[in-house]
This record gives structure tokens, sequence and C-alpha cells, in this order.
């Protein structure tokens, strides 16, 4: 029983460590990054834009407030509750602030891959117009992306995405879309995914592996 107790002691301790090791920094996104993966609301993507725009004013040598005030953008730019007009505006920011990314971290796969994820939603705003011009430059970032890490899943499912409507418009197979949409979830399946938000790192993406791999049975 005191050994037990020891045990348990020592583990409240390295918690307590850990907690207290952590700057304002990292729990402030670490609190705005949950809250926008897991809203709908375009005022709560909204607040958090506003929240990560505060951080990274603050912390400039940082990319990722950069990142996830882009991809607060993103989403609200695949919102189907806005006007095309509020989407591209949406997407413009996004644009900018993924740039502002790159350039603190420059050749960096998620930041890359975020770039092809925003033109792709650009693409999305009006297909028939702007597919033919844009789905290249999407292709492109996501290959680009995987290039730089052949184990980032949100570059994978992302370009599986895109593969797959490719190949349903034009009438073809969708056994590479599909494949790629497996690898996907592999990844996801096999990473340490607390260690990965302790480090700030992305995360999100799984769920859009998941609803594709279902789609392809």
């Amino acid at each position: 029983m005191k050994k037990l107790t020891l045990i348990f002691a020592a583990l409240f301790l390295t918690i307590l460590t850990v907690t207290a090791q952590e700057s304002p920094y990292q729990k402030a996104m670490k609190k705005e990054i949950a809250k926008l993966i897991e809203t709908d609301s375009l005022p709560v993507m909204q607040q958090s834009a506003n929240a990560f725009a505060r951080i990274a004013e603050l912390n400039p040598k940082e990319w990722q407030p950069y990142y996830y005030h882009a991809l607060s953008y993103t989403f609200q730019g695949l919102n189907n509750s806005l006007t095309a007009d509020k989407k591209d505006e949406a997407l413009a920011k996004a644009e900018d602030l993924a740039k502002k990314a790159d350039g603190v971290s420059p050749n960096n796969s998620e930041i890359v891959a975020l770039q092809g994820f925003i033109t792709m939603a650009k693409v999305s705003v009006d297909p028939s117009s702007r597919g033919q011009s844009l789905s290249g430059q999407v292709m492109q970032a996501f290959g680009k992306a995987l290039a730089l890490n052949d184990k980032n899943p949100r570059a994978l499912i992302l370009l599986a995405q895109m593969e797959y409507g490719m190949a349903k418009f034009f009438g073809s197979g969708t056994e590479k879309a599909c494949g790629s949409a497996k690898q996907s979830l592999a990844i996801f399946a096999g990473q340490d995914e607390e260690a990965l938000k302790a480090a700030i790192q992305p995360t999100w993406g799984k769920f859009l592996a998941e609803k594709m791999v279902k789609s392809c049975q």
C-alpha cells in the first residue's frame, strides 16, 4: 500500500511539473487549437482567428499562431452559410497568413499542405470556373508537402480528396485516391496524438480520412 501511495505521489508530481513548465504561449495555443478543431460555428471560428492574431503579435517568431490563424479562415472559407464573396474574403486572409507562417518556417510540410488546402478551398467556391486553372497548383502543393514529409497525413488525405474528385469528374477509377486515404488513416492511427498536441503540432484531419476510407469501401 505504501509503495502504491508513493507511485501515485510521483505521478502527481510529474503532472504538476509538466503543467508548471508550460508557458503562457503554450497554454493559450492549446486552448484555442482545441476550440477551433472542435467547432462548426462561424462566430467561434472568428473568435479563434482573433485570438491567434493576438498570440502571433506577441510571438512573431513562432509559425504555429500564423498557421492556425490561417486555418481558422480556411474553415470559414469552406462554410456553406457564407456567400462566395465572403468565402473568398476569408480565403484571401488565410493565404496571406500562410505566407507569414512560411516566412517564419520555410519548407515546412505542414504549412505547404495548408497552402494547398487553401487553394483547394478556393476551387470549391466556384469549381466550374476555377478547377482548370487552380487544380494544378493544388496538386503541386500537396506533392511538395509530401516531398518534404511523406508521412504527413493531412497532405495525404487532402491529396486523396482532390484525386477522388478529379477521378469522379473524368469518370476514371478512384483506386489511387482511396489508397492515399487508407495510407493517411494508417499514419494517423500510428501517431502519438497527445505528444503532438503537447508540442503544438497539427493533429487535425483524421475525421476526413475516416470518412473517405468508408466511402471507398
